[in-house]
Order: structure tokens, then sequence, then C-alpha cells
């Protein structure tokens, strides 16, 4: 359906205007009318949301970097004391991405009509999670939005650097892994057959050993591709299953290698959300849920659940989160001093510090003992193709002299 751009007066005799989506100039109207306010004129939008609506590209997700810019352009405009309504009126007409000015449109036309912030947004919880509505609604509250929306761009900056640092850990050795295995694949499939013909008579022992592995894979290997196909099918159905995802998350942490990293991965993202929900003034069982919500580990959301649970029934966070398999000693240890001195959204900014050092360290000494590993492995395999080939060479050269 178009939009369509009518100019009112709203009951305090301000001049305002609103982003309406209808059928037709009459509906329009009409839904104006319902709002409360005295119609002026109506015309259809010729830019902005109307010609976003009409773009398939609206519905591509937004991007962390382009989310991290509009909030702190919002907080810019807030801080210059433009009003709430204007500033996202201003965003929304300079908007050059068909997917952020369909969202923008829609939080505008809602905002128009006499919704809050917090409420605009929430019907957009794909852009805007439950987290983010939950600090924006706070922000409203205490009249601090411009700091509100500082925070929230700075928590997406280091949440987003938080997952380039642990997908770069496990990057690299998986490109050596897979450079390593398709020059191994052709020397296989390509460069021995060509030299099976050739090399005959008593083989050494290497040479024998590379040729029957060679038969092997060029009878079998269709069959083994197949095999590995199936079994990653098989594990990405079992991940899909809520009792599989939920036993692995559960036991991934206690992974060689890669499960201190998992763990502390879940404790930097816990307490980095907690900590912004608590300094923005959320309760703590209303935060807790906030931060279960944005976690991708559900085990660790039950656990949460169970930890609101408890909290409810008057324990202190820091003795529930002791049981917790995914937590280190430190985490409750610190939010118990954050209840003791009431200042918990310090603790928990305190943990995810602390953690994040440990997590940048942590891969970085995984990365130096995972590379070279791989590459020794990688270089070993490669090396006695080559030694087999060419002792059997020698041998057949020295069968001939």
């Amino acid at each position: 359906m178009p939009f369509y751009l009518c100019r009112a007066m709203d009951p305090g005799g301000s001049i305002i205007n609103l982003h309406i989506e209808a059928d037709s100039v009459a509906s329009a109207a009409a839904e104006a009318r319902a709002r409360g306010v005295t119609l002026i004129s109506v015309e259809e939008s010729a830019s902005g949301a109307g010609l976003s609506a009409l773009s398939p590209t609206r519905f591509l997700p937004i991007s962390t970097k382009d989310k991290v810019l509009l909030f702190r352009m919002l907080a810019t405009l807030i801080k210059s004391e433009v009003t709430v309504t204007a500033a996202v009126r201003i965003l929304h007409d300079q908007a050059q991405k068909a997917n952020m000015k369909h969202v923008l449109g829609d939080v505008l036309t809602r905002v128009e009509g006499g919704v809050p912030l917090s409420e605009a947004m929430s019907s957009q919880a794909r852009v805007f999670p439950e987290m983010v509505v939950n600090l924006v609604r706070a922000g409203e509250m205490g009249g601090i939005l411009d700091i509100v929306f500082q925070r929230i761009a700075d928590y997406m900056e280091r949440r987003s650097a938080l997952r380039k640092k642990m997908f770069m850990s496990f990057f690299y050795p998986g490109i050596v892994l897979l450079v390593g295995v398709a020059v191994i694949a052709f020397m296989v499939i390509f460069v021995i057959p060509r030299f099976m013909g050739l090399i005959t008579g008593r083989l050494p022992p290497a040479t024998q050993l590379l040729m029957d592995a060679t038969s092997f894979l060029q009878t079998y290997g269709q069959n083994i591709l197949i095999g590995f196909a199936g079994l990653a099918g098989l594990l990405a159905l079992m991940h899909s299953l809520p009792a599989t995802r939920l036993f692995l998350d559960r036991y991934k942490v206690y992974l060689p290698v890669v499960g201190p990293v998992v763990r502390l991965g879940i404790v930097v993202s816990f307490a980095r959300t907690l900590g912004l929900l608590l300094e923005s003034r959320i309760p703590l069982v209303e935060a807790l849920r906030a931060t279960s919500a944005t976690l991708t580990n559900t085990a660790v959301q039950g656990f949460l659940d169970q930890v609101v649970d408890r909290i409810m029934a008057g324990e202190p966070m820091s003795t529930t989160l002791k049981d917790g398999w995914a937590f280190t000693p430190m985490t409750s240890a610190l939010a118990g001093i954050g209840e003791h001195s009431g200042l918990m959204s310090e603790s928990m900014i305190t943990v995810a510090e602390v953690h994040e050092k440990l997590l940048e360290d942590k891969v970085a000494r995984m990365s130096a003992m995972v590379e070279p590993a791989l590459i020794l492995t990688l270089g070993a395999l490669v090396g006695f193709v080559v030694w087999g080939l060419i002792s059997g060479m020698l041998a057949m050269y020295q069968g001939a002299v």
C-alpha cells in the first residue's frame, strides 16, 4: 500500500506531519482523524517511506554498523535538544538504504501518532530487540535518551568486536586446513595416478602405502564425500532440534582448546549486557530476562531462567551464579561484591572487561598453538606424498640399473 503525508494540528495546536500507510486518500484521512488530530491536508508521499515500501531490499537485514551509526546520530540530535519526532524524521529523510528507510518510516509514523519511541521501536523487533527497547524506555522515563543511545551504540560496537575476535580465532586455522586438504586431494586425484602406471616392480613401503591409499580413494572417494555430507547434515539437524541443541550447548564449553573460548565469550556477553541494563536503572529481574534473550546458548538461557526464579524466591544472584557451569568463580565473586556495595552495574562491567582480556589472551594462545600444529601436520602429509613418489621412482631406477 502507498504512504500518505498528512499535515494536521494536534490538540495542543502544533502542526505535525503523519506518514500513514493506507489504500486510498480517504482511508489515510480517516486514520489521521482517528488519532485525534485536526486534518489540514493529505497527499501521497512520493519519497521516503513510500519508495522504501516498494523496494524489495527493504527486507534485507540492517547491519550492526548501520545500527551503531543510527544510535550515535540519535544521541547527537537529542543532545542538541532536537525533539524525538524531529530526530527520527531527519534520520528517515537522509537514510540512503531502503531497509533503514522502511524501518525508520514505520517508527516515525507511530511516533507522530503519539506513541512513545520505545513502543514504536518494539514494532520492529527484528531490528530493535527487547534489550534495546527496555533501554530506550528507561531513557524516556529518566530523561537521559542521549546517554542511553550512546550506551547502546558502544555496546553494539563492543559486542560486534567480540564476535569478530571469536570468528577470527577459528578462521585462519580453518583456511590453513582447507588449503592443505585441497593440496593433498589435488595430488591424490591428479598427480599420483599419472605415476601409478610408470612406477612398477617392488615398491618401497611408503610408495606402496601411497598407491594403495590412492586406489582406495579413487574407488570409494565418492562414497566418503557422501558420508561426510550426510554427517554434516545430521549435525545440522541435531543442532536444529531443541533437545539435541540444548545438549550440545550444555557441553561445548568442555571441549578441549575451543571450550574455554566459548565459555569466556558467554561470560563477556552476559556481563556486558547485564551491566548496561543495570546502569540504565532497569530492575535486576527484568534485566536478567532481557540479557537471557540476547544470548545464543540455549542451555545458558535455561539456567538464567532458573536464576530469575531463585532471585524472586529471595536468593542473591551471586549465590545462584555459583551453580552456573558456564560462569567463572570470578563472576559470582564480583556479583557478591556488587550486591554488598550496591554497585552491581559497575561490578558486571568489571567482569566483562576482565574476562574480555582473558578471552583475547586465550584466543592468541589458541591461535599460537593450533596454527603451527596444523601447518606441521599438513606439511608432514604433503612431505610423505612427495617422498613416496620420489622413493618409488628411485627404486624403479635402481631396479632398471
